[in-house]
């Protein structure tokens, strides 16, 4: 089917039930929204009939009543296109412009070539009015009932229904018409322009001028008949053939003659000599007595045969209307050569001087040669832009894919700058969360396993650790061997990200148990460790650049982890604070001595407890974390990983100092001294 028809489909589907139903109906109906939806292209009736079904099963409405609405809907659709004007034009009522539709279609034949649109013919019996419709396509002519009554409501102001009389195959068209349907047409109200009650007995087969009304041309009988010699008439139309109901041929056009010798013998059959190329009906006196009430083209090709001398006799095709004559006994056909464009003239025998002057035909010709110039352009122009439109959608994606990684390398903010081409500043922070996890005895572990068993280690821990950061939204600075690393509040201040991290503690903690050693097969340990402080962000580097925490805060998390607990998240005072009074249940761990920074209060956080009691919060005096140069970077702490970590087992610490060392004695003690000063405060 043509292009309008898909374009008209899928209009009237997001029209009707919505854009979100539509997306439904190209997946089911497997079609492209650009390259199936061009407008001057023609689409196999297959992938019409499966977005037909497609739109049926998604919206869950009967067949015909679907069918029925976008017939409705096509002739809006038609009319908001540019031919309201050519429809206006088609009859005063709306017999006459359903007997003239299948002119319409035929001269839209000429833009849009291999058009197989219904045919239509209305006859008057029984004080009825009874259309016939013909179609290619089996239950398609709900469409032509939604579009019939569409017409009537709105170019002639009468409401209308259309009963089902009789489904047939018509015995006067060829095989390839598979349906003749048949439909009562009845008149809700009042008829305003149906033109049904026009009398039958007078030829109405040409639309009359608007104003004038058939019964003023009954005079016409009382005119002076006119004698014109045979040869004086068959010069005037040097294309026309006379026959009578018999098919005998009893007069043809000078020019006629001179193509086909048979012409100028007696007894000779009009179907033997021609067929019929459209309408395509079979070549008998009452089918074309039955298709003459409407003004519509026929188009003969002579058959092929040979004439003087045994030379193949070559013949143009024909158009012209079937006139029936006074008695209605004979029918003359009135045409000429018919070429769609200089290249069919070019191919045939003719010349310009073969066309009659006063036929259309060579005005036609060059004008649709322009046309289909113009046509074959703006088809191109489709192509052209359904590819653009998929190049696009596939810069989009990759587009969409590159910021994926982009946002993965950078936080959003500042891989927008770097985008934009703007200096991304350094920027203070003064209150940010910082996370750092290592694998607890993960250099043994490397020495006694294959490297590409640490390295699908890591993968896997890391990955789990990657979703747990997507999940509480913060932000991954960078991995360093089998360190992680992670902040809160960077570049975006925001008020809870100690809770945030210390979620996230806990949830790496978690994943780890899920995660087996290949030396040992059980699950890993990791150590976590947190604080909480002020840092300098920034972006260092143009090739590769890397965005980098600058700050004793970074270092001072990276001391919580490396004098951690495997199995445990290990936070500062400062994080301590930030958490107290919230659902977390904090273990007090007392001081310990942190490589350049002395004594430091520092606690456990156990999990959660929505009963959790707060803690006391240690003076100012006790709290000796402060006072480490602000200079101290994630560059340095490769080196601290190698040279600075407290080595652990999977259950207690070995080799530590003792001042690190807290024993599950010292802890009770520590927890009953926080009760007892919990209760002189109360």
């Amino acid at each position: 089917m043509h292009g309008h028809v898909h374009l008209c489909l899928r209009e009237f589907c997001i029209e009707t039930y919505g854009r979100e139903q539509w997306e439904k109906v190209l997946k089911d109906a497997d079609l492209d929204d650009d390259n199936d939806f061009m407008l001057f292209h023609y689409y196999k009736d297959d992938n019409t009939f499966k977005l037909v079904g497609a739109i049926q099963g998604v919206v869950g409405i009967d067949l015909p009543q679907l069918l029925e609405s976008y017939g409705r809907h096509f002739y809006k659709y038609a009319y908001s296109r540019g031919y309201d004007r050519m429809m206006k034009t088609l009859g005063r009522d709306f017999v006459s412009f359903v007997q003239n539709l299948d002119l319409l279609h035929s001269l839209l034949a000429l833009t849009y070539k291999g058009m197989r649109p219904p045919q239509f013919r209305c006859e008057r019996k029984n004080n009825k009015l009874l259309v016939h419709v013909y179609t290619v396509r089996p239950a398609m002519y709900p469409v032509a009932v939604g579009t019939l009554k569409e017409v009537a409501k709105e170019l002639f102001d009468t409401e209308i229904e259309m009963e089902l009389v009789e489904r047939l195959t018509g015995q006067i068209f060829e095989s390839k018409f598979c349906e003749h349907v048949i439909f009562d047409v009845k008149v809700i109200g009042v008829d305003r322009g149906m033109g049904i009650n026009v009398s039958n007995n007078r030829n109405c087969s040409v639309v009359l001028d608007k104003g004038i009304r058939p019964e003023d041309l009954d005079h016409y009988m009382d005119n002076q008949m006119v004698s014109l010699p045979r040869r004086s008439l068959h010069l005037a139309i040097p294309y026309s053939v006379i026959f009578n109901e018999n098919m005998h041929i009893l007069g043809a056009g000078l020019h006629l003659k001179t193509l086909c010798s048979d012409l100028g013998k007696t007894n000779v059959k009009f179907n033997d000599v021609f067929e019929i190329k459209e309408p395509s009906v079979t070549l008998s006196f009452t089918n074309i007595m039955n298709c003459s009430n409407t003004y519509m083209y026929f188009f003969l090709q002579m058959k092929p045969r040979k004439g003087i001398n045994n030379v193949e006799e070559e013949c143009p095709l024909l158009r012209g209307h079937m006139v029936p004559l006074e008695n209605r006994k004979h029918i003359a056909f009135l045409g000429s050569p018919f070429f769609e464009g200089i290249s069919d003239l070019l191919a045939s025998t003719c010349y310009l001087n073969n066309i009659p002057q006063d036929q259309i035909t060579m005005e036609i010709m060059f004008m649709n040669e322009q046309r289909r110039a113009d046509v074959e352009m703006s088809k191109k122009l489709d192509e052209t832009t359904a590819s653009m439109k998929k190049l696009a959608n596939a810069l989009e994606e990759e587009k969409k894919k590159t910021d994926t990684l982009l946002y993965d390398m950078l936080p959003v903010k500042v891989a927008d700058q770097l985008r934009d081409g703007q200096t991304v500043s350094a920027e203070k922070h003064e209150c940010v969360t910082i996370l750092f996890s290592d694998i607890v005895t993960f250099t043994n572990m490397a020495a006694k396993c294959e490297p590409i068993q640490i390295v699908d280690l890591l993968n896997e821990l890391f990955m789990r650790f990657d979703n747990l950061s997507t999940e509480y939204d913060v932000y991954k600075v960078e991995t360093i061997g089998d360190a992680y690393m992670v902040v809160s509040g960077v570049p975006e201040s925001i008020a809870d990200h100690a809770q945030r991290i210390a979620t996230m503690g806990l949830g790496m903690v978690a994943e780890t148990e899920r995660v087996i050693s290949p030396v040992t097969g059980s699950p890993i340990q990791i150590r976590v460790g947190i604080h909480t402080g002020p840092v300098v962000s920034g972006v260092v580097g143009t090739r590769m650049p890397r965005y980098c925490l600058f700050g004793d805060t970074v270092n001072t998390a990276s001391r919580m982890e490396s004098h951690g607990v495997p199995g445990r998240v290990h936070v500062s005072c400062s994080t301590y604070q930030k958490l107290i009074g919230t659902e977390y249940d904090l273990e007090p761990r007392g001081e310990v001595e942190i490589k350049g920074k002395g004594l430091m209060n520092t606690y456990f956080i156990n999990g959660k407890s929505t009963n959790a009691m707060s803690l006391q919060i240690p003076d100012d005096s006790t709290v000796r974390d402060i006072g480490v140069s602000d200079t101290t970077d994630t560059t340095n702490l490769q080196h601290d990983k190698v040279t600075d970590r407290i080595p652990f087992t999977n259950s207690h610490q070995e080799n530590a100092s003792p001042s690190a060392m807290i024993t599950k004695e010292k802890r009770e003690n520590m927890k009953g001294e926080v009760k007892s000063s919990l209760c002189l405060i109360l």
